[in-house]
C-alpha cells in the first residue's frame, strides 16, 4: 500500500510541477527539462521512501540498479525493497534508503543523487527532486552553483503538494567533482563565503505565487460576461 501511495503522489508531482515551475525563481529552474523525477518522503522510522520516474519506456533496468548501487555507496547504506514498474512511456522504480533527508537539523542530500544519477550506464544529467512535506531551514540550501560548473541546483517551497522542489543539472564527466559544502559555508559563484538561508527566499517565492494566483482569479472574473437588464 505504501508503494501505491508513493506512486500516486509521484503522478501528482510530475503532472503538477510543470505548471508550478512557471513561477520558479530563475530561468534555470523554468527551462530545465528533467530526464527523471524523484520523490523522497521521510518515514516515521527514519528511512526515506524514494520513487524515481525515468522518462522513456526503454530505460534499462540494469541502469536503474547501477544507479541505486551508486546511491547506496554515496549514502553508506544499501537500498532496500526495490520495485521496478515499466510502462508504455516511463519506467518507475521505488525503494527505501537512509540519508537523503533527515529530520535532525533538518538536512537534505542532493549531491548523493547527482553523483549517482549523472554517471555510469545511461546517465541522467537533469532531474527534479521533490522532498515531501519538507520545509525551509537554515541547514537546507536553496541553490548551489559549483564554481567550476560541475553541477547546479535550485529549488523553492511548494504549498500543494507541500514540500521542497529542486531542479538539478550535472555538467561534469567526473563524479568526484560532485560535492556540497555545509550550508553555513556555501561558496556562491562570486567566490565569497555566504550563508544561504532558505526561509526568506522560499517564503518570498510562495508569496509571489499566491499573489499571481489571486490576480489570475480576479482577471478571470472581470472577463466573464455580465447580464444586462432589459
Amino acid at each position: 500500500m505504501k508503494i501505491i501511495a508513493i506512486l500516486r503522489l509521484t503522478c501528482l508531482v510530475v503532472l503538477g510541477l510543470s505548471a508550478c515551475s512557471v513561477f520558479g525563481q530563475s530561468k534555470f529552474y523554468r527551462m530545465l527539462k528533467p530526464e527523471a523525477y524523484v520523490v523522497v518522503k521521510l518515514h516515521s522510522m527514519g528511512s526515506n521512501l524514494v520513487e524515481v520516474t525515468f522518462q522513456g519506456s526503454d530505460y534499462p533496468q540494469s541502469a536503474i540498479l547501477e544507479k541505486m548501487t551508486r546511491l547506496g555507496k554515496a549514502l553508506g547504506n544499501e537500498p532496500r525493497n526495490v520495485v521496478m514498474v515499466p510502462s508504455d512511456q516511463v519506467v518507475k522504480a521505488s525503494f527505501a534508503v537512509i540519508g537523503l533527508i533527515t529530520d535532525k537539523d533538518p538536512k537534505i542530500n542532493i549531491a548523493a543523487l547527482a553523483s549517482a544519477f549523472g554517471f555510469g550506464e545511461r546517465p541522467i544529467r537533469s532531474f527534479s527532486v521533490f522532498f515531501v512535506n519538507a520545509t525551509p531551514g537554515e541547514n537546507i540550501v536553496q541553490q548551489w552553483t559549483d564554481p567550476n560548473g560541475a553541477w547546479k541546483m535550485e529549488g523553492f517551497s511548494m504549498a500543494s503538494p507541500k514540500g521542497l522542489d529542486y531542479r538539478v543539472q550535472v555538467n561534469t564527466n567526473n563524479p568526484n567533482e560532485i560535492y556540497m559544502p555545509d550550508s553555513k559555508n556555501v561558496m556562491p559563484p562570486s567566490g565569497k563565503p555566504e550563508s544561504i538561508k532558505g526561509p526568506n527566499n522560499f517564503i518570498i517565492g510562495g508569496i509571489v505565487i499566491g499573489a499571481i494566483a489571486v490576480g489570475l482569479l480576479v482577471y478571470s472574473a472581470l472577463l466573464r460576461p455580465r447580464k444586462t437588464g432589459r
